[in-house]
């Protein structure tokens, strides 16, 4: 298990899912978001509120939010 900020707990496994997901869903409607833009707090309703539109299922949108929210944590 890896720490992935505000007490989220993630796998490795699901930081790799998050990432991969990350960058192919995102890009589909806009560029990349800087992680760093945002505060962690932010991040999972930002997720949230674009995860119908990225179709992604629940345990999708948390590894999605797992791997923001652990590399924000390394900013």
């Amino acid at each position: 298990m890896v720490t992935a900020g505000m007490r989220m707990q993630a796998t490795q496994e699901q930081l790799k899912q998050g990432r991969s997901l990350f960058v192919s869903r995102c890009i589909e409607c806009h560029v990349l978001p800087e992680i760093g833009a945002h505060q962690s707090n932010e991040w999972p309703v930002l997720v949230a509120r674009m995860a119908k539109r990225a179709d992604l299922k629940p345990d999708e949108r948390r590894a999605v939010t797992a791997y923001i929210l652990a590399v924000r944590s390394q900013l």
